[in-house]
């Protein structure tokens, strides 16, 4: 049974114990969550063990009736400023789920607390904008995916195979088949679903913005008792994780050096040299594509020193890089008869 299934269940058995407030037999309640009434007991022990007031009245012909104390839930919600503070700026580091479930959750629970406040805290709101503002260079918009997140919720939490119809970023025609969704992953402002596709028998990473087609199917999974996200992650410079660890030094310069020392990029980074003005940093990755991506954003400021293949990589594809602007040059414009194109750099910091 899947980890998120009893979840989900348990939290039925919450919704119906709050309903009935003067309480409710097992076997009505395992009725209404949909499950044996030995499953139902096993819930209510695992609820309790875990802090939730739960308790039982024996009546009529020695049955018992399960509830929680009438005021569960029903108290109001006090929070200090700074937790209202924390809430408030919380939800600018949140943006790129806007559009999703998630996003929306945190909306009405933000309205809900500022419903509490009179209006100079309200205003006082309003200028916290003015005093921190988180920005994105990139914003998504999940408002068309809702639905298709709201499934994968669905389907992750219950275990349940959906049938997809998803468009790769390398290859031309979309791809469609049976997935079995393990979780959800944000990296950056983009959403994933990491699971197992069927079609190519082994787990991959979609990206959920790419998704065209995601229906919910009848059929269940069986995810892997010791798969773990995290842990699928752990060799990833991002979000793909496929392949066997290497380990990878990097040699870096002038500001790259700088930032290097600024950041700490991944979990196995190491610097293994420094004299002051260069380093060499140490990663131990199993996917060296968005890796590479990296390293080429510090163009000459960084150089890779093994493996030696993705040093020939990355070589070869800053060679196509200075190809490339060679052709663009106003010469070659020229010569091609062609006008040369003027571009206007502003100052900046």
């Amino acid at each position: 049974m899947a980890r998120g299934e009893s979840l989900v269940r348990q939290w039925n058995v919450l919704k119906v114990l709050q309903a009935h407030r003067f309480g409710i037999p097992s076997d009505q309640l395992a009725a209404r969550v949909g499950c044996s009434k030995r499953q139902v007991l096993r819930d209510l022990a695992v609820l309790q063990e875990t802090g939730f007031p739960i308790s039982h009245e024996t009546r009529d012909f020695g049955k018992r009736f399960w509830k929680l104390p009438a005021d569960f839930g029903r108290e109001p919600l006090i929070l200090s400023v700074t937790e209202m503070l924390s809430l408030y700026l919380g939800q600018q580091f949140l943006t790129p789920l806007a559009g999703t479930p998630f996003g929306l959750g945190l909306g009405t629970a933000l309205e809900k607390i500022q419903a509490l406040l009179p209006a100079d805290a309200l205003e006082h709101f309003a200028e916290l904008k003015e005093t921190l503002l988180v920005k994105m260079i990139a914003r998504p918009d999940y408002t068309a995916c809702g639905k298709q997140i709201g499934i994968l919720n669905q389907a992750i939490a219950e275990g349940k195979i959906v049938s997809i119809r998803y468009r790769p970023a390398d290859r031309p025609e979309p791809i469609a088949g049976d997935f079995c969704p393990y979780g959800l992953v944000v990296l950056g402002v983009s959403l994933y679903c990491i699971g197992f596709l069927e079609a190519d028998g082994d787990i991959r990473t979609l990206k959920i913005s790419r998704l065209e087609g995601l229906e919910l199917t009848g059929r269940s999974f069986d995810r892997p008792g010791d798969f773990s996200l995290e842990e699928h992650l752990r060799g990833s410079f991002g979000i793909f994780a496929s392949g066997t660890s290497r380990r990878i030094r990097v040699r870096c310069g002038g500001w790259a050096a700088r930032t290097v020392r600024e950041l700490r990029w991944h979990p196995s980074q190491r610097i293994v040299e420094d004299d002051g003005n260069q380093l060499v940093a140490q990663f131990e990755l199993a996917n060296t594509v968005e890796f590479k991506r990296w390293v080429l954003g510090f163009g000459r400021h960084a150089v890779v020193l093994t493996p030696a293949g993705l040093a020939r990589e990355v070589a070869e594809e800053l060679t196509a890089a200075s190809r490339a602007y060679r052709d663009e040059s106003p010469a070659q414009h020229r010569a091609a008869g062609k006008p040369a194109q003027t571009v206007t750099i502003s100052s900046g910091t």
